[in-house]
C-alpha cells in the first residue's frame, strides 16, 4: 500500500512539472551546400560576403553577407578566395557552419563593383521627402507622415536568409502589436517597411506580403519607388545595395532601420540586427512623453 501511495505521488509530481514546463519550440534545421567567391570579411570575423552559385533547392545565385559563428572558419580567407560551405538555415536563423577555400580569382579578373559613397543623414538633420508607392498602389509622401514618429526599415519580399528581412518583419509586427496594445502610444506612430526591389515588388507582391505579416493599414504600409530614388533614399541612412546579374536581379544588402520625429528630421538609425522590438518601443515612449 506504501508503495502504492508513493508511485502515486511521484507521478503526480512528474504529471505537475511536464504540466508547467513549456515544450522547446521545434527548430526547422535545413543544410545546403555552397560555393562562390569572397568578397570581403568583417574584422571581428562575425560575418562574410560571399558572392555565390545557385544554392540548390534554396535560393537563385546572389551575393550576400552570411553569419559565422566560428570565427576561425575565416583565418586565412581573403576577398578573391573561392571557397565551399554548408549553410544552415533554421526558422529564425541562418549561418555558415563549415567554409574551406577551393581556389583564388583568376588572375587579372577585376574585382566586384562597389556602391558610391554617399553623404549619411546625422542625427537632427531633415529626411528628405520622397513619394512611395503602398500596398494598395497608392502614393504616399514621407511628408504625408508628419506630425507622427515613423519607424521605417528596407527590405525586399524575395529576401532568402530569416535573419535579415523576414526578421525585420517579425520584428515590426511585434513594435505594431506593443504600440496598439497603449492607445497614447499608437496614435502617434507609424511604420513603413520600403522594398528596395521595385521591379519585383509591385503593389500586388507587397500587399500580399503584408497580408502574411498581418500588418494594420492604419498603422503599418509596405512602400516602394523608383529603383534609383529608394536606393538614393536608403544610401542616406547607411542602407548598402548593390545589384549583379543582367538585370540587377542578384541582390546584397545590409539592413538599416531608422526613426523619424514628427517633424521629419532623424531621430535615432538602428544597425543591421543589433537591436531588438523592445528598444523601439522604449525609445517611443520615451518620445511621446
Amino acid at each position: 500500500m506504501m508503495r502504492s501511495f508513493h508511485s502515486l505521488m511521484l507521478f503526480a509530481v512528474c504529471a505537475s512539472i511536464t504540466g508547467c514546463s513549456t515544450p522547446p519550440r521545434p527548430v526547422n534545421v535545413r543544410e545546403f551546400t555552397l560555393t562562390g567567391e569572397v568578397l570581403s570579411v568583417k574584422p571581428d570575423k562575425s560575418e562574410v560576403r560571399i558572392k555565390h552559385d545557385d544554392v540548390k533547392g534554396f535560393m537563385e545565385a546572389m551575393t550576400m553577407w552570411f553569419n559565422i559563428k566560428e570565427p576561425r572558419l575565416l583565418d586565412g580567407l581573403a576577398p578573391g578566395d573561392l571557397v565551399k560551405a554548408t549553410l544552415v538555415v533554421t526558422d529564425e536563423d541562418s549561418y555558415l557552419s563549415s567554409l574551406q577555400k577551393t581556389g583564388s580569382r583568376p588572375p587579372g579578373a577585376p574585382p566586384p563593383a562597389q556602391p558610391p559613397a554617399v553623404d549619411m543623414l546625422r542625427i537632427g538633420d531633415r529626411v528628405p521627402d520622397i513619394t512611395f508607392i503602398d500596398e494598395g498602389g497608392t502614393a504616399r509622401p514621407l511628408s504625408s507622415y508628419r506630425g507622427a514618429f515613423t519607424l521605417i526599415t528596407f527590405i525586399y519580399t524575395r529576401c532568402p536568409l530569416p535573419d535579415y528581412c523576414p526578421r525585420m518583419n517579425t520584428y515590426f509586427g511585434a513594435i505594431q502589436r506593443a504600440v496598439t496594445g497603449q492607445p497614447a502610444l499608437g496614435r502617434h506612430v507609424r511604420l513603413l517597411s520600403i522594398s528596395f526591389d521595385p521591379d519585383y515588388d509591385t503593389p500586388a507582391r507587397l500587399k500580399a506580403k503584408a497580408r502574411e505579416a498581418g500588418a494594420d493599414p492604419a498603422l503599418w504600409h509596405f512602400v516602394t519607388g523608383p529603383r534609383e530614388r529608394i536606393d538614393a533614399f536608403g544610401a542616406a541612412f547607411g542602407l548598402s545595395v548593390l545589384r549583379e546579374g543582367p538585370n540587377g536581379q542578384d541582390i546584397t544588402h545590409n539592413l538599416r532601420t531608422a526613426l523619424i520625429d514628427r517633424d521629419g528630421k532623424l531621430v535615432k538609425t538602428y544597425n543591421g540586427k543589433d537591436w531588438f522590438p523592445q528598444d523601439v518601443t522604449g525609445d517611443l515612449q520615451a518620445l511621446v512623453k
